[in-house]
């Protein structure tokens, strides 16, 4: 299965390592294309094959990989998707494409993404928790055996491998796979969602480990960062669930919200005033989602809890 890597960076300092795992994967994707915005520049000795777009515009997540997207667009079957501050192990990238074609019902699929200490569980795929917030599947647990997880509703972008016929089927009307008005944060939830809604799957395989070391470029977001985690997590499900479904799921929606924004107020102090602009912005917000058009019939209700 040939296979392209799109790496979107803001210049975080672990990008030279991870371009430094990428050119130890077996087998190499082609292309490998780093898209570069808001000024960045690549590391110093990087590599011939590395393939850049740059911006002088700082892009968010969803619009810098889109530009990857279509770059890449004609010249491979599936599509990985790497965080800049993470570092996939040499088969990771042999183990997905493998997985992938075994099963052709799969749109994507993740390995176990561990932390930076590579002794928890940093991810294994999105799930809704019983609140409806969307949570990293055994994240916090100790690293033991590389488990297969209960199937995620999404595969997280920091590292994972889609398949590049589903996501031209599930694309927006004008072309984009990555809402960008996502930005940054639950525009990998919102496409996973899109694909449900057309019968694909996605699933965490073993064999496919990837250590996220965690990077500044959260809290150097400032506003936008509480902002689109709170706010983005409503445009995901406005987007895709039927008005009534999510009509009927707002009373613990609404629990949940609170229950983010207290989680968000240990680390950030913005996340009362950001939170206070969502709840005024809400009623925008899901009508901007029930609007929107896209493929394939609304999900009749909210995807279960994972494990």
């Amino acid at each position: 299965m040939r296979t392209a890597l799109v790496i979107p960076s803001l210049g975080a300092r672990q990008l030279a390592s991870c371009l430094e795992a990428v050119a130890a994967l077996e087998p190499a994707p082609a292309p490998c294309i780093l898209v570069l915005s808001g000024g960045a520049a690549a590391p110093a000795g990087a590599p011939g094959w590395l393939e850049r777009i740059e911006r002088p515009q700082r892009l968010g997540f969803a619009a810098a990989v889109n530009l990857g997207i279509g770059a890449a667009e004609g010249r491979a079957e599936a599509l990985a998707l790497l965080n800049d501050d993470a570092l996939p192990a040499p088969g990771w990238l042999g183990a997905l494409a493998a997985a992938l074609a075994a099963a052709p019902g799969l749109a994507a699929v993740q390995g176990t993404v561990s932390d930076a200490s590579g002794t928890r569980v940093d991810g294994r795929g999105i799930a809704f928790d019983r609140w409806g917030l969307p949570v990293q599947i055994d994240r916090g647990a100790a690293l033991t055996a590389d488990a297969a997880a209960a199937a995620p509703v999404a595969v997280s972008g920091t590292a994972c491998l889609y398949r590049f016929d589903a996501l031209r089927r599930a694309a927006l009307p004008d072309g984009s796979v990555f809402d960008p008005r996502f930005g940054s944060y639950h525009e990998d939830l919102d496409l996973g969602l899109r694909l449900r809604r057309l019968g694909w799957g996605c699933a965490c395989v073993g064999g496919a480990s990837a250590r996220h070391l965690g990077s500044a470029t959260g809290p150097s977001l400032a506003w936008r960062h509480p902002w689109w985690l709170l706010a983005n997590r409503w445009r995901a499900l406005a987007g895709n669930l039927e008005p009534r479904a999510l009509l009927a799921a707002m009373p613990r929606l609404l629990r949940g919200e609170l229950r983010a924004v207290r989680t968000l107020l240990r680390s950030s102090p913005r996340a009362l005033p950001a939170a206070a602009a969502v709840a005024a912005s809400l009623p925008l917000l899901l009508a901007g989602g029930w609007l929107r058009r896209s493929p394939g019939p609304r999900l009749a209700a909210l995807p279960g809890p994972g494990r």
